[in-house]
């Protein structure tokens, strides 16, 4: 019996186990920046918890009417008495009545403010639906960032890497050249840590990129021991065409403008519900129905009810009144909200055209950066022959090296800030991501 137990709970376990291991199944995606933000839009948690919250405005925009909807009512009532002497109830010869009742009622009412709730419920899911838009552009710019700063980061640790092998060749060379009593100790040692101190700011730089990498999974909505493989590199993501018509742009269709044109509508239907309040009537009609009766009889009888009735307030005509307070109030955050506007419409332009200013110095800086590569790697190409030939010092070889690794990072850093300036610029505007910026293929 032990063993038919040791067995079957051996084979559960390792059944346990391959299941288990079938559902964790690790995926590996090859990535281009556009099939990561696919993969956002379909698992982001942001994206999602805005999505409810869209569908939630919807429902509440639909049922925006049902103030007026009917308050309907039923009720029902039976009961009775039972009296007698004491004689009568030991011979069960009691008197009873018993009697019953069924009712109905219908009530509606109609305030002055239902217009002015349907239309705020109509604003608040307009506004959802920017907000969702909003999400939306927010997570794929953070996607595009993050996908660039990724390729950024692996290609300067290749550029790392190149500069540590660089190192090793020179190391080797000089070891070689040590043994056959051509160089100094000292040389040699030189080298020697030229080469080893370069592998700790490339683990460090590794790990910040795994670091990053796992954020990026988490905007993606993708397990973290799933793989990512990268696809581009920055010189080919850069296209960009842009003329100074884009600084012809029609503010109001700027998103942080817009933004704020929907809170004007909202406040102004806001002060129109508290005109409609304080000052507007309110109609209410009302009709019940009552069926009553009693067992020791054939009759029952029916009563029914009407009521018509008006309120007008007249406390919003008092201007120091609760409801007056909320028109007075109501018109100041109007009249603050207009001035954000101007001031939002104002705020945009320069910031446009900061951008545009800034993109356009760094494509014409970055011709610059591409001929400083040329003329380092031409230096150092020079002076590792002269080395070789004895006619350079080592630290003269080393500077070279570190002068082509430089001008290779600023390089691409140059990229990056262009691309990253770039999609800024398009999120200001609004536009589609990479309208600015069509890819070489």
């Amino acid at each position: 019996m032990l063993k038919k137990v040791l067995l079957l709970a051996s084979t559960f376990f390792i059944a346990s186990f391959l299941f288990g291991q079938e559902g964790s199944e690790i995926k590996t995606y090859n990535l281009k920046v556009e099939d990561a933000v696919e993969l956002a839009f379909e698992n982001n948690i942001s994206i999602k918890k805005s999505k409810l919250n869209l569908d939630l405005l919807k429902k509440k925009k639909n049922s925006s009417w049902n103030s007026i909807s009917p308050s309907l009512s039923l009720s029902g009532n039976y009961g009775g008495t039972n009296t007698g002497t004491l004689d009568q109830w030991k011979d069960d010869k009691v008197n009873s009545s018993n009697t019953w009742s069924a009712g109905a009622s219908v009530t509606i009412a109609f305030t002055p403010s239902l217009f002015t709730a349907i239309k705020a419920a109509k604003l608040a899911y307009e506004s959802g639906e920017s907000s969702y838009e909003s999400m939306v552009r927010s997570v794929e710019l953070s996607v595009r960032k993050s996908f660039y700063s990724l390729l950024y980061t692996k290609e300067n640790i290749a550029l790392q890497e190149n500069a540590l092998e660089t190192a090793r060749l020179t190391y080797e060379s000089n070891k070689t050249k040590y043994n056959l009593g051509r160089l100094s100790e000292l040389d040699l040692l030189t080298s020697q840590y030229s080469y080893e101190s370069k592998k700790p700011s490339i683990d460090t730089l590794k790990n910040s990129y795994n670091n990053s990498l796992d954020s990026f999974k988490q905007v993606l909505g993708i397990p973290l021991t799933d793989k990512i493989e990268l696809e581009g590199n920055l010189e080919d993501l850069i296209n960009i065409k842009l003329d100074e018509e884009i600084l012809n742009q029609n503010y109001d269709q700027i998103p942080s403008v817009k933004s704020l044109l929907a809170q004007i509508e909202a406040q102004k239907n806001s002060l129109q519900a508290s005109r409609m309040t304080a000052w507007g009537p309110s109609l209410t009609a009302s009709s019940t129905a009552s069926l009553a009766g009693n067992d020791k009889t054939d009759d029952s009888s029916l009563t029914m009810n009407y009521s018509l009735g008006v309120r007008i307030p007249l406390d919003g005509y008092l201007p120091w009144s609760s409801g007056a307070m909320s028109i007075a109030s109501q018109k100041t955050n109007l009249k603050s909200l207009e001035l954000d506007l101007e001031n939002a419409r104002t705020s945009a332009a320069i910031t446009i055209r900061n951008s545009y200013n800034a993109v356009n110095q760094a494509m014409a800086q970055l011709s610059n950066y591409e001929r400083n590569v040329d003329l380092m790697q031409r230096t150092y190409e020079m002076t590792k022959n002269s080395y070789n030939a004895g006619s350079s010092s080592l630290s003269a070889l080393q500077s070279a090296e570190e002068n082509l690794a430089s001008a290779k990072y600023n390089l691409q850093a140059q990229r990056y800030a262009i691309i990253s300036a770039l999609l800024d610029l398009e999120n200001t505007l609004g536009v589609p991501f990479g309208t600015y910026n069509s890819l070489q293929e």
